[in-house]
C-alpha cells in the first residue's frame, strides 16, 4: 500500500491514512487501497473490528483537489470508489478522528459504525467551491442527526467541533486531544471480545431495521431466524 498502512492488533485491524503532507487527501489510489483493506478485514476470520485514523493532526481534508483538477479518467471524477466506505461490511469499523475531518473524509467517518473524536477536531463540509456529490453524507446525515442540520452542513458548509458533533449524535465519544486512536482501539478490542465472530454483530440487520418503519421492523424481528 502506498498511502495507508494496516496492522493487526489482536482481533482489530488498525488502518492509518498516510498522506499527512497532503492532509490525508483521498486521491483515487488511496480510495482503492481503502477498498482493498476493507476486503481484507471482511475476509480474514480472525479480524473482527476495524479502526481507521489519520494520525495525530488530521483525519482527512477530503477529496484531492489537484487530482480532481488535473487528473485523467476516473482520477478526475468526483464520484468516489464505492468500496472505500466500510458501511456494508459485516464487521464494525470505528473512526478515530483528530483535527480536520472534511468533505470526503467526513463521509468516510460517517460510513463507519462509531466515531471517536479528539478535542480540537472539526467535522463537516466547509468547501463551497469543490462541486462534488456528497452522496454518502446525503444518505447518512438525516438518519444520524436531523434534516435541518444535515442540510446546513451539506448546503451551507457548517462545521462542528467534537463536542457539538457529539451533542448532535454524529460522534459517539469525545476523547482528550491525541487520544482518539487509543480510545477507539480500546473500544474495538472490547467489542471483539464481547461478540467473538463477525456474524454475531448482526450489523447489516441493524442497518436494515433502522431504515424500516417501526411496525414493519417489529414484524421482521419476530420472524424466525
Amino acid at each position: 500500500m502506498d498511502f495507508l498502512s494496516a496492522k493487526k492488533q489482536g482481533s482489530v485491524l488498525i488502518v492509518e491514512l498516510k498522506r499527512p503532507k497532503e492532509g490525508n487527501a483521498l486521491n483515487r489510489r488511496l480510495q482503492k487501497e481503502l477498498a482493498q483493506t476493507w476486503e481484507e478485514l471482511e475476509d480474514t476470520d480472525d479480524l473482527l473490528v476495524g479502526v481507521v485514523h489519520g494520525g495525530p493532526t488530521v483525519f482527512s481534508i477530503g477529496h484531492d483537489r489537484e487530482e480532481l483538477l488535473h487528473g485523467q479518467g476516473e482520477a478526475a471524477s468526483p464520484i468516489p470508489e464505492d468500496g472505500m466506505f466500510p458501511l456494508n461490511l459485516r464487521k464494525p469499523v470505528i473512526a478515530a478522528i483528530e483535527g480536520p475531518c472534511y468533505g470526503l473524509g467526513f463521509e468516510l467517518a460517517l460510513s463507519c459504525d462509531l466515531r471517536v473524536a479528539g478535542e480540537g477536531s472539526l467535522l463537516g463540509m466547509p468547501d463551497h467551491n469543490l462541486f462534488v456529490p456528497y452522496r454518502m453524507a446525503s444518505v447518512l446525515l438525516p438518519r444520524m442527526t436531523f434534516a435541518g442540520l444535515g442540510l446546513q452542513m451539506l448546503l451551507a458548509g457548517r462545521t462542528l467541533n467534537a463536542e457539538e458533533a457529539r451533542q448532535r449524535r454524529l460522534v459517539n465519544q469525545v476523547a482528550a486531544g491525541g487520544q482518539a486512536l487509543a480510545t477507539a482501539t480500546a473500544a474495538a478490542t472490547a467489542m471483539a471480545r464481547k461478540f467473538g465472530s463477525a456474524d454475531a454483530f448482526k450489523k447489516r440487520l441493524i442497518w436494515r431495521l433502522s431504515a424500516e418503519p417501526a411496525p414493519e421492523a417489529q414484524a421482521m424481528v419476530r420472524e424466525p431466524a
